[in-house]
């Protein structure tokens, strides 16, 4: 009886996060840990915008200040100059994290601007542009109209929209983070999991010695919903499906988490990536018991309350 509540119990924990990340310590990305965000600016500095595998900086970026100036051309990736400086800025100024402006636009600026034409020009994912033109530039100049869908919700608390593949944190009623994500991609996978140490307060993967884990099959889905915050771990931890970075848990064993690869669509087994550089500092952003909003597009979070992934089952192919 033992073995097989163990046994149930691995199977699920399985399709939360994302398998193939970074083996031992991991790249820590482009990231600034400890550090907000919301009107950071900082002076030119090489590789901001683009991957590194540097120790992150716990010092407060140097202060810049970059008059306004219209824009006379159309910015899009790989373009470089004091207007894509100023941009980065600007994104950083409202909420949109790009890391340390640099004035070259690379992966992070894009990634910015993918959740800015979403959410605030209610651009359909198809149509998103990843392009700022003169007339976008100047609506960026404006206050950013954001309110909370949730104002009743914990201090701090999550809005994480499936459909723009984005999420928002609001403290206080106000946008503190706004970050790209990847979520659940839908796909059906089949795995051996991996056999982790116990965790003190929850459950394991491992087994009674001289029994093996057993192939299993699940759905990588993100469920919408309403969660709290339950659980912080640092630094790449070890799950059944593989390694994620400084995950933060509310829903089981799904975790809003850092990752190597945030793509533009969904591609995760069912947590929800935010890139390395705003996983950096992120867990010190959420407190325990703090909301969760998941909105999946079809109806509204509270709609479904506390609603789990589907389960994982045994491979029947597995001998």
């Amino acid at each position: 009886m033992r073995a097989r509540t163990l046994t149930l119990i691995a199977v699920a924990l399985l399709s939360a996060c994302g398998a193939n990340a970074g083996a031992g310590t991991g790249a820590p990305g482009d990231g600034l840990a400890g550090t907000s965000p919301t009107g950071t600016t900082v002076a030119p500095g090489p590789g901001s915008d683009t991957a590194t595998t540097d120790e992150p900086s716990t010092e407060p970026p140097t202060t810049t200040t970059i008059p306004f100036a219209p824009l006379t051309r159309t910015l899009g990736p790989g373009d470089q100059g004091t207007d894509v400086l100023a941009l980065q800025q600007r994104l950083n100024e409202v909420g949109f994290d790009v890391k340390a402006p640099d004035g070259y636009w690379g992966p992070n600026t894009s990634k910015a601007m993918w959740s800015y034409e979403q959410l605030v020009l209610g651009e359909d994912a198809k149509d998103v542009k990843v392009r700022v033109t003169p007339e976008m530039w100047l609506q960026l100049q404006q206050p950013l109209n954001l309110p909370p869908k949730r104002p009743d919700a914990t201090e701090t608390h999550v809005e994480i929209f499936l459909p723009q593949q984005t999420m928002v944190v609001y403290e206080n009623g106000k946008v503190r983070l706004i970050s790209h994500i990847s979520s659940g991609s839908g796909d059906e996978w089949c795995a051996y999991p991996r056999n982790v140490p116990a965790w003190v307060g929850a459950t394991t993967t491992t087994l009674p010695k001289g029994q093996k884990l057993k192939r299993v099959c699940g759905t990588s889905v993100t469920p919408g919903g309403v969660f709290k915050v339950y659980r912080k771990e640092k630094d790449w931890w070890e799950i059944p499906l593989g390694k994620v970075y400084n995950p933060i848990y509310f829903n089981g064993g799904i975790a809003i988490h850092g990752y190597e690869e945030v793509p533009f669509k969904p591609a995760s087994h069912g947590c929800v990536r935010v890139p390395m550089h705003i996983a950096e500092y992120l867990p010190q952003l959420l407190h325990y018991q703090d909301d969760v909003f998941v909105f999946d597009g079809v109806k509204e979070p509270e709609a479904y309350g506390a609603q789990k992934p589907p389960p994982d089952k045994p491979d029947p192919s597995d001998a």
